[in-house]
């Protein structure tokens, strides 16, 4: 599938999977899942709603809840599951960069991805795959993205980076960094890192 493929291909696609992981994912404002049955006000202002997005069709689609399981990442030494929670104490900084998709100035709070590489024991010459939501693949060693600079960004201007946006998790580089001219590795929507 391709980089930018329909987002409400990439919605669809999780709801038939039925992946508990990502259950979120797939409900509307309109729709009960086991993540979506809370009623209270808090659930009911997460629902994003977009008519002109610059990564695809206008979808509405519930943020995942910051003890939600995000991303997986397998590796020799271990697996090891995040949640929004668990990344944001991983680190973070506020990056504004140049964000080349978009083409717009925009400000997300990141920590470098090698925080999460190293723990599984993706390190060195290791190879690396990171995949998004939509199955689009990028990989290469665990040191190209650490002398890259990669980062892994899970807030815009301060909050969730909606799923329509790229989020929940998406990896960045700074203006300055290494890896930045290499738009392949900018991979959004990531759902998990492995070795290969």
């Amino acid at each position: 599938m391709s980089r930018r493929g329909s987002w409400s291909a990439l919605v669809a696609a999780l709801c038939m999977a039925g992946l508990s992981l990502f259950a979120g994912a797939c409900s509307s404002g309109s729709e009960n899942t086991a993540s979506s049955l809370s009623t209270d006000k808090a659930s009911t202002d997460r629902v994003t709603n977009t008519t002109d997005n610059p990564y695809g069709a206008g979808i509405e689609v519930d943020p995942p809840a910051p003890n939600e399981a995000v991303l997986i990442v397998t590796g020799p030494a271990a697996t090891k599951v995040y949640s929004l929670e668990q990344l944001a104490t991983l680190g973070s900084q506020k990056v504004t960069i140049a964000e080349p998709f978009v083409k717009k100035t925009l400000t997300f709070t990141a920590f470098p991805l090698e925080a999460v590489l190293t723990p599984s024991g993706l390190t060195g010459s290791q190879m690396v795959t990171t995949t998004a939501l939509n199955e689009y693949e990028y990989s290469n060693t665990a040191e190209s993205f650490v002398t890259g600079k990669a980062l892994l960004a899970y807030e815009l201007n301060g909050k969730p980076i909606p799923y329509d946006q790229g989020g929940p998790i998406r990896i960045i580089f700074a203006d300055d960094a290494p890896g930045a001219s290499n738009l392949d590795a900018w991979n959004w929507s990531l759902s998990s890192v492995s070795a290969q």
